[in-house]
């Protein structure tokens, strides 16, 4: 997968997770994932990015890859991304392999993203020093670029030491590896390693702050001309209905919001409270429309993914709020972003 930098691009972001309790079985709740996916791609989504976490009680996607591989199996165009993949807990060969397997599978629709992980249960329960994150990044992305393209493990860094063996398969082509990043250290990190910036936000009013900081860091740098790709993920819900939109979306929002200021060690509790309607891209195709168009100006993205299925949704509520969008909200931004 390409991301484009003319006019913006639209995908889908799962995290294939329930609302705790699981309100159905995880196989026939896959299952719709997958033909949700399949309709984005009828549809002509141009992406589908998925998340990953460990160790919750909502059945949040731990195995982004084996995903990536059952939507390459199904489709045919759309683009795979991982959005993002926590680099630090896994091994980077064993990523390496089977990222290049997905991306020979789907016929190089895939895309690596990865980040340094936050969530201080998952460094535990896998055994990792979360001290170490930026430096198990760092040198994950250099084995993993080192295998792909001269088809050899050996590596020496900071935080490994690789014997020199052979490495196959290889992608048939250069995979992009993005880098999800917020803060400045991190930001920083992606604009020296990266093919692109992988930016998530709740709220649709905090991307410009993230946007600034890419340009000032490029500034730093001494390359205000460089376009680095933006991709934008973050919480989108349709219905024809605007207020009808806001109650399906309003509980799993405060939902979404609560759990990730646990996971990064914050009070989740006001988060989860009351979302204020104003701060998401949330209710009828013209205004979310007309919003998006305003941030695209601001924050000119190169693609924007939504959350495909918002925790607590029904399959039928995902796929009206997605076809919406299709047919009335993709077409009114595009239009804007050529003008």
């Amino acid at each position: 997968m390409e991301v484009a930098n003319t006019t913006p691009g639209f995908g889908l972001l799962l995290g294939f997770r329930q609302k705790a309790p699981a309100a159905q079985g995880y196989g026939g709740y896959y299952a719709e994932c997958l033909a949700q996916v399949q309709e984005a791609e009828a549809l002509g989504f141009q992406s589908v990015w998925l998340s990953e976490h460990h160790c919750t009680l909502d059945g949040f996607l731990p195995s982004p890859l084996v995903a990536a591989a059952a939507i390459a199996a199904r489709t045919s165009r759309i683009g795979i991304g991982t959005g993002v993949l926590a680099l630090p807990l896994h091994h980077p060969l064993r990523v390496a392999e089977d990222a290049a397997v997905v991306d020979l599978l789907s016929g190089g629709r895939f895309l690596l993203g990865v980040g340094q992980g936050y969530a201080r249960r998952e460094f535990e329960a896998f055994g990792v020093d979360r001290r170490q994150r930026p430096e198990l990044l760092e040198d994950g992305i250099a084995i993993i670029r080192t295998a792909w393209e001269q088809g050899r493990s050996g590596f020496q860094g900071a935080s490994r030491r690789l014997p020199d063996l052979p490495f196959g398969p290889r992608p048939e082509r250069r995979v992009p590896i993005y880098v999800g990043a917020v803060s400045r250290p991190a930001v920083e990190r992606a604009v020296r390693l990266a093919d692109g910036l992988i930016v998530y936000c709740g709220r649709a009013g905090d991307f410009a702050e993230r946007w600034r900081l890419l340009r000032q860091v490029l500034a730093g740098r001494g390359e205000q001309g460089r376009r680095l790709p933006f991709v934008a993920t973050g919480i989108l819900h349709l219905h024809e209905d605007a207020g009808r939109a806001w109650r399906e979306a309003a509980p799993a929002i405060a939902y979404l919001e609560g759990a990730l200021a646990r996971d990064a060690g914050r009070d989740g509790t006001t988060a989860a409270e009351r979302p204020r309607r104003g701060d998401f891209l949330v209710g009828a195709p013209d205004e979310v429309a007309e919003a998006l168009a305003r941030l695209h100006r601001e924050v000119p993205f190169d693609q924007f993914a939504f959350w495909g299925r918002l925790p607590g949704l029904t399959h039928e509520q995902a796929l009206r709020s997605m076809r919406l969008f299709s047919s009335e909200v993709a077409p009114r931004v595009r239009a804007r972003a050529r003008r």
